[in-house]
């Protein structure tokens, strides 16, 4: 089990513990309520997904979790080897991670997640950037509702950590793109984040 998943258990491991613990005086529907909290939380670690995320040279540089919490989607990294500031960190369509793809690293994952045809960056696969520190680790925790973990089942999806930042196609009227004010087709697609360093296919953690 990884890291990112034991962390999850240990709030309710103490609250467990705590209910084994007691001097008899806690009510019973109080004891009832942490149980079956407990046991909702074990519940949705095994529902879960997981993402081993590995460079262009095959090399495992991270983990990315996926839980489902209050109609919320948790997404928490943890990765190394990378190169320091920020990068671009998305859900792509497909999980295929072929870092010798002949259109380039990992553009078998094909583009952002984006059942809506969205533009960037209200792509349901759209995540803030991921910082990475001068050691060239990084942590990264977030929740939203844009993506469900049907989704994320229903056919297998990647995880892309790109070279460059994500500027969220925002490109203000006063800057230029061929010509023309604001940002071109391009930024608007993918928000500039530039080449495909780092692809892990996202499972069930059954299947991982």
């Amino acid at each position: 089990m990884s890291k990112i998943r034991l962390k999850w258990m240990l709030p309710f491991f103490a609250m467990v513990m705590t209910i084994g613990c007691s001097d008899g005086t806690m009510e019973d529907t109080e004891k009832t309520n942490m149980e079956e909290a407990a046991k909702t939380a074990n519940e949705e670690l095994k529902s879960g997904a997981i993402a081993e995320v590995k460079n262009t040279e095959n090399k495992n540089v991270g983990t990315v979790a996926f839980t489902e919490h209050d109609n919320q989607m948790i997404i928490e990294a943890k990765m190394e080897g990378l190169e320091p500031g920020y990068h671009g960190f998305h859900i792509h369509e497909k999980g295929v991670c072929e870092p010798d793809a002949e259109g380039g690293p990992f553009t078998t994952a094909e583009g952002h997640f984006n059942p809506d045809e969205s533009t960037h960056s209200e792509h349901a696969g759209d995540m803030p950037s991921l910082f990475v520190n001068e050691d060239g680790k990084a942590e990264f925790s977030a929740a939203f509702d844009r993506v469900t973990m049907d989704q994320l089942m229903e056919q297998e999806k990647a995880i892309i950590v790109h070279a460059n930042p994500d500027n969220a196609a925002n490109i203000p009227d006063r800057y230029q793109s061929e010509g023309k004010p604001g940002p071109d087709e391009e930024t608007m697609k993918t928000g500039d984040a530039g080449d495909r360093q780092a692809c892990g296919v996202i499972k069930s953690v059954d299947e991982s």
